[in-house]
């Protein structure tokens, strides 16, 4: 069988885990994912890294912070008055709650609780991390047409 060359629709597994190593993502326990290169629709590195690979290959790819969800911005982590955030439930730190930012819904983690104020963080939850996948590919679909 040829290679993934762009264009193509691949079956894809997949695991993404953290630099301790932690999984925090793996397709394997399910179908595979299907994806067409060349639409834009994945990271433009795993399509690179995808080329001239054949079924049954894996593939590893480290994207660092800037290329996978962000450097941690600082800024992001905020000291509100509880009444701001107008929240139907006392919150709990390590939970994900939706707040309006600039009138747009956000969702943020609760670093910290007291009894006049909340600490946000509207980072994503893997800001500022070194991202690995392995991503192997199942199949290449046959193109239509």
């Amino acid at each position: 069988m040829a290679p993934v060359t762009d264009g193509d629709t691949l079956l894809l597994h997949f695991t993404s885990t953290r630099p301790d190593g932690e999984v925090f993502e793996d397709t394997r326990s399910g179908e595979p994912v299907r994806v067409t290169l060349g639409g834009n629709r994945i990271n433009p590195l795993f399509e690179e890294a995808l080329i001239g690979k054949e079924p049954g290959e894996t593939v590893t790819v480290s994207l660092p912070p800037e290329k996978a969800y962000g450097k941690f911005n600082r800024k992001l982590v905020v000291t509100v008055k509880r009444t701001k955030l107008k929240l139907d439930h006392e919150p709990v730190v390590g939970e994900f709650v939706r707040v309006e930012v600039l009138g747009k819904p956000c969702l943020v983690t609760v670093l910290d609780v007291d009894e006049k104020y909340i600490t946000v963080d509207a980072n994503h939850p893997l800001a500022g991390e070194t991202i690995t996948y392995a991503i192997t590919v199942e199949a290449i679909l046959p193109r239509e047409g």
